[in-house]
């Protein structure tokens, strides 16, 4: 199992990539946004020389009429654009997160510092360990539970048998099942999307 140090920078690395994922996509969204307002820039000008033969007056106000519709549809475009980018930043964060669950060298250190930490949280003297089933027939319980008894003495642990439901990570509970601390990669997630959308949100209007 490698150390607690070489899994400290995961939740940078999640950000990182909700980063770079924006990057990638945000100029394919702009260059389709410009290219919509040039069309419609054409399409405005062909009208405008066409009626203006007729009536100035009335070309004037058509085209500021077309203008103003040209502009609210490219704001309409732009907005479902980068909802989309968002959306696509988040599904590629969880695409990572699984990866990361499958690498067991990097996994399973950030799995014992997270089991470490709600054991602490708890603050009781008995806990229960509950894993995902992938990780429950990928690790020796028995063995597992001996180490994390050594990083958090006196307090005994035990790995429960049933599995809980997640992409990865632990729940940790008191002997009774009363009190639960959630340390998942689901959880982890939620916590942490709030900063990514903000991060792909600054890229997406400072056009950094």
């Amino acid at each position: 199992m490698r150390s607690l140090s070489e899994t400290s920078k995961f939740t940078e690395d999640i950000l990182t990539v909700a980063k770079e994922k924006a990057c990638q996509i945000i100029e394919q969204a702009e260059q389709e946004r410009q290219r919509i307002l040039e069309n419609a820039s054409a399409a405005i000008s062909r009208e405008e020389n066409d009626i203006v033969r007729n009536a100035q007056t009335e070309a004037e106000g058509i085209k500021r009429r077309e203008i103003s519709e040209v502009l609210h549809r490219a704001k309409l475009f732009e907005q479902s654009e980068k909802d989309k980018i968002l959306a696509s930043v988040l599904e590629g964060v969880k695409t990572r997160l699984r990866e990361f669950a499958e690498d067991q060298n990097a996994y399973f250190g950030y799995l014992t510092k997270l089991t470490v930490d709600a054991i602490r949280q708890l603050g009781m003297d008995m806990a229960n360990i509950h894993l995902t089933s992938d990780d429950l027939k990928r690790i020796d319980s028995a063995k597992f539970a001996e180490e994390i008894s050594k990083l958090v003495s006196p307090i005994t642990v035990e790995v429960a048998k049933d599995p809980i439901e997640a992409s990865g990570g632990v729940i940790v509970t008191s002997k009774n099942g009363k009190i639960r601390i959630v340390n998942t990669l689901d959880q982890r997630f939620e916590a942490l999307e709030p900063k990514m959308l903000i991060e792909a949100g600054r890229i997406l209007f400072s056009g950094k």
